[in-house]
């Protein structure tokens, strides 16, 4: 069924500077595919790089099993309103929910207990 998976952990798996690299490499191969990303969450991803980056970074993220979608309003307004989450983390909520994943990766805690709450595993 896949997992969610939030821009953090993409921006901290493609950065080898990150706090959280090696633990974003870890998460993200040992998921098992489909990854599900947003594709608010991924802008959130492509902001931060140049974008000669970007074409690079999505190819190698499709090579590892990540598809990328866009939940529909009614599901990312719910998911905002429903919660106590920014946006871009209600996107992760919405994602989960639209994909029926298993879970949901991240390195915010917040999204995570959220996460939790609603019956998704988390790492």
């Amino acid at each position: 069924m896949g997992v969610a998976v939030d821009a953090n952990v993409v921006i901290a798996w493609q950065n080898p500077d990150h706090v959280f690299h090696h633990q974003a490499i870890d998460l993200i191969s040992q998921a098992e595919p489909p990854l599900y990303m947003g594709e608010l969450n991924l802008a959130e991803v492509l902001v931060g790089l140049d974008k000669n980056d970007w074409a690079p970074l999505v190819k190698a993220m499709t090579d590892l099993g990540f598809r990328f979608i866009a939940p529909n309003a009614f599901g990312v307004a719910s998911a905002r309103i429903g919660t106590s989450l920014r946006m871009p983390d209600a996107y992760v909520i919405a994602t989960a929910q639209s994909q029926q994943t298993d879970g949901v990766l991240s390195f915010d805690r917040s999204l995570i207990a959220t996460a939790k709450s609603l019956g998704f595993a988390t790492n």
